[in-house]
Parts: C-alpha cells; structure tokens; sequence
C-alpha cells in the first residue's frame, strides 16, 4: 500500500469515527457536562475552570485532528486519480 492509498484509507477511517453516532453523543455530552461545570462554578473556582477549558479544548482538538486526517485522505485521493489518469 503506497503512502497516498494509506492516507486515504486513515480518511474513510476518520470520517466513519467523527460521524460514529455513539461517539457524537459522547463527545457532546462531556462538552456539554463541561459548560455546565464551568458555568457553574464560584469566582474563586479558577482552577475547576481551567480544567473544564482544558477539557473543552482537547475535545475540540480531537475533532480538529480528525478532520484533519480526514483532508489529507481527500489530498491523496485526488493525488491517486491523477496519477491514475496519466
């Protein structure tokens, strides 16, 4: 399998897992479970805050990471075609 045919299918694997129903669910969930506690918490809370945005931004950076592997699969894709097309 050449470095393009193993970036695309690392795509069609990233973009099945960020449309995984059960995993939307759960990454809502804690997202909202965070907002929730951030919003929650007293003025002098500002560590439970810190955390809560610790925890928001790494959901946020898993999403982000698998679209990103999702657009590298959609680059090699197009890579593969033209080379196909030659």
């Amino acid at each position: 399998m050449t470095d393009d045919e193993e970036a695309v299918r690392k795509g069609r694997k990233a973009q099945q897992t960020l449309e995984d129903e059960t995993l939307v669910a759960a990454l809502s969930k804690l997202e909202n479970d965070q907002v929730w506690l951030f919003k929650s918490t007293r003025a002098e809370e500002t560590a439970k805050r810190e955390q809560c945005w610790s925890m928001l931004k790494a959901i946020e950076s898993l999403r982000t990471e698998l679209v990103k592997v999702i657009d590298n699969g959609k680059v090699a894709q197009r890579a593969i075609e033209r080379v196909q097309k030659k």
